[in-house]
């Protein structure tokens, strides 16, 4: 191993920094503070996401305002095709009948981007929220948590993490 690689593994590992494992690909993204991954591997439920984001020393997105939706949407615009009934997994839980909030964060999801009529919990069992494009349009949804789609994973930047990048 390279001596300078291992002396930057071992002082990111002394314990006063967090080490986060970040897949560099064309499914990679970075906005402000923070680094996206777009799972598009496999698909996995809900909680398959959740815990697979968790593995990766991320979680599963969250996301902060409109403007951050707009600019993960031009993001995956440029990077998928648009099939009809694309689904992809949010952190967003439903806390009441209606109310979603985000899983990593607690707040409450304030986004105006919501598909006409949703959230509607649909037959009573829709309580995860997902990004779904419908007649070409990239808003939110609540679905079944058990249904197998892509997902997004994120990780914030702060100024104690060392991130290091998988190529």
């Amino acid at each position: 191993m390279n001596l300078k690689l291992l002396t930057i593994l071992l002082v990111a590992l002394d314990g006063s920094s967090t080490l986060t494992f970040v897949r560099r690909s064309p499914f990679h993204y970075e906005y402000k503070d923070i680094f996206y991954y777009f799972e598009t591997f496999y698909k996995a439920t809900w909680f398959k996401a959740f815990m697979s984001c968790s593995k990766m020393g991320m979680q599963l997105l969250s996301i902060d305002s409109d403007e951050e939706f707009d600019k993960i949407h031009e993001f995956l615009k440029d990077k998928i095709e648009y099939k009809p009934e694309l689904s992809i997994w949010t952190s967003g839980a439903m806390k009441r009948i209606g109310q979603f909030n985000w899983i990593n964060t607690g707040y409450p999801v304030r986004l105006s981007k919501w598909h006409p009529g949703e959230p509607n919990n649909y037959g009573g069992r829709e309580y995860c929220l997902k990004i779904w494009i419908n007649d070409n349009r990239f808003l939110l949804d609540d679905d079944r948590c058990d249904r197998e789609m892509h997902f997004i994973c994120e990780s914030r930047k702060s100024s104690s993490d060392c991130i290091f990048y998988i190529i």
